[in-house]
């Protein structure tokens, strides 16, 4: 009998170490508490997991954030706001296309924004389906990328964007690959060497010039090596 209890309480404990955690979430805590620190941490807690776990139980997990959202008009707005950051931005480490895609989906059909405060999130659910790691790179214009190549996204009004040609050019990590900018905007060529300048008229319909300057990097075989990062 001690034998049989044993083997019951390991399989429960492998079932409790599989899970993701992120199951039944908002069943544990409210949306909203006084101290609005205290909703952002439980948030990116909740987005960590949801990055982390197989990808039926994260959306259904998304799927319970919105049933709850719906009911508070207020909060709606608060968490659009923090799941933009935490599964767009390049910036956040729980970065995924498919739980923006969920959340864009859940957004659109429950219509609680007005549709012109929607259509941003549209327009960033287009930019994140793109360059996807394991995914084809794209550049516009169907450009051929000879070998391994460091792709950075620029806008070539901003001097931060500049800068980070300078940088990335001067870091021996990428001394052996070829480098690729992408110019979006208007102003003067950049003018730092040792980059193939490209200029394509319809950049902004793959990449988003908010977030510049951000690089990729691309295999020998055509496919994205890692996904977009900040250059600086």
């Amino acid at each position: 009998m001690k034998h049989a209890v044993d083997i019951l309480l390991c399989l429960a404990l492998l079932a409790g170490c599989q899970a993701s955690g992120v199951r039944g979430y908002w069943d544990r805590f409210p949306l909203q508490e006084d101290d609005v620190q205290l909703s952002q941490d439980r948030f990116a807690v909740f987005a960590e997991q949801a990055a982390a776990a197989p990808e039926a139980e994260a959306l259904a997990a998304m799927d319970a954030l919105f049933d709850k959202l719906k009911q508070d008009t207020v909060a709606y707005y608060i968490y659009s706001d923090w799941l933009d950051g935490a599964f767009y931005s390049p910036l956040s480490p729980c970065r995924s296309a498919t739980l923006y895609n969920k959340a864009v989906e859940r957004i659109i059909t429950d219509a609680v924004l007005p549709p012109d405060e929607c259509e941003p999130f549209l327009q960033r659910r287009d930019w994140i389906q793109y360059n996807r790691p394991g995914a084809r790179a794209f550049v516009p214009g169907g450009t051929p990328f000879p070998g391994r190549t460091l792709v950075l996204v620029l806008d070539v009004s901003c001097p931060s964007c500049r800068d980070a040609l300078r940088k990335l050019a001067s870091d021996p990590q990428w001394s052996d690959v070829h480098r690729m900018a992408v110019c979006c905007g208007s102003g003067n060529p950049p003018d730092v060497p040792g980059w193939e300048y490209l200029f394509p008229e319809n950049a902004t319909d793959v990449f988003d010039p908010s977030l510049s300057p951000v690089f990729f990097v691309v295999a020998a075989d055509g496919t994205v090596e890692s996904g977009y990062e900040p250059a600086l």
